[in-house]
């Protein structure tokens, strides 16, 4: 089994990044955007996990990814922030669904709303871990038998 730690939307506040890196071993972690420089600053204390991350709307100035695409246990991940897929405006997050699925992904990792998500929808697992930093949530990806499964935790300790 493959797992996967997702994180978003962190703005300048990592304690419960840190706090779930610490305790839950994983293959990868990834960040969805907004703020780069909190992902490379975890890069820099994790330096034994690989880690992966894009820009959001917070980025512009950024030197890092608009998206990557990942393939872990044999199931591609789209990854994006969403601010260029309008996850604020749409239902079922049409636009990234189609962009991931025209990438031949099985999976979709976003942030950007600050809300989490987690879904199959028709085949495609969305993931958005919700703000580590405003919710105190984070996300779950695990991967067995090229089968992906998340959910998304709310650490209570974080308020």
């Amino acid at each position: 089994m493959k797992r996967i730690l997702v994180f978003s939307d962190t703005h300048d506040d990592l304690r419960l990044c840190r706090k779930i890196i610490k305790n839950i071993p994983s293959d990868l972690i990834i960040h969805s955007g907004d703020y780069v420089s909190d992902a490379q600053r975890l890069r820099q204390e994790f330096t034994e996990r690989e880690l992966l991350y894009v820009k959001g709307n917070c980025d512009m100035l950024a030197y890092a990814p608009d998206e990557e695409i990942v393939e872990l246990g044999g199931v591609k991940i789209y990854i994006v922030h969403g601010h260029r897929h309008s996850v604020k405006f749409e239902d079922q997050y049409k636009t990234l669904a189609r962009a991931a699925r025209e990438a031949g992904c099985r999976a979709a990792v976003f942030g950007h709303t600050h809300v989490s998500y987690c879904r199959d929808e028709d085949g495609l697992l969305l993931l958005n871990p919700g703000s580590s930093k405003y919710g105190g949530s984070y996300g779950v990806i695990e991967i067995e038998n090229e089968e992906p499964s998340a959910c998304v935790i709310h650490d209570q300790m974080m308020f």
